[in-house]
């Protein structure tokens, strides 16, 4: 019946939480679904990635499947079902936009589901940064919100004098379709520097001549 329920809402190879496992198993009390995961991870048919994390394994030619960090880091904080609730971080924003080459270790998470500022937790021994979304983040927002974030901390002289970085920016706008209004809409919860950054590298006024 678990096993059931959790293909049928879930499938395979998606990070389940236990509050989700709960949440299917209503009719159920908590102790009787406590012994129904443990005996679906002895016969191997759910796989425990770490503390309060399960999934589904999928037969492959290569044998089980195995679930990521960056799947749970996504389906928790980022995005889920067509919902946005979050954006990853500076390191991986830089990466993105070619502002640096380096692949972060850590990974860094804006989002909603965070309380507090800043946060600092593990997924199966691998660092994760959680900070708390300056306002709520969503799908049509998110696109705008990740550029804010880059002209936040961005060097201005470095945009300027780096074709590769304005190429990836202008691509960026033009795909998420960012005009004056959007970014407007979000300037008074950034710091003043991302207005002046924005400014000064010449982006606003591209984006106002679209």
């Amino acid at each position: 019946m678990l096993l059931s329920r959790l293909e049928k809402r879930f499938g395979y190879d998606k990070p389940i939480f236990t509050e989700d496992i709960f949440e299917c198993m209503q009719d159920y009390s908590r102790q009787r679904v406590y012994q129904l995961i443990a005996e679906a991870i002895k016969k191997e048919t759910l796989v425990r990635f770490d503390t309060g994390i399960y999934y589904l394994p999928a037969e492959t030619e290569f044998g089980r499947s195995v679930l990521t960090v960056n799947e749970v880091v996504k389906r928790k904080y980022i995005s889920d079902n067509g919902k946005t609730f979050g954006i990853y971080g500076k390191s991986a924003i830089d990466l993105n936009f070619l502002v640096s080459y380096q692949v972060p270790n850590v990974i860094e998470v804006i989002t909603n589901n965070e309380s507090r500022d800043i946060r600092e937790i593990e997924i199966r021994g691998r660092k994760v940064v959680l900070r708390k979304s300056r306002l709520p983040i969503t799908k049509e927002n998110e696109g705008v919100y990740t550029l804010m974030e880059l002209f936040n901390g961005i060097d201005v002289r470095q945009y300027r004098e780096d074709s590769m970085v304005r190429e990836s920016v202008s691509s960026y706008i033009r795909e998420k379709k960012i005009n004056s209004e959007a970014i407007y809409s979000l300037a008074s919860f950034f710091p003043a520097r991302t207005m002046k950054n924005l400014a000064t590298s010449g982006v606003l006024y591209e984006i106002a001549q679209q």
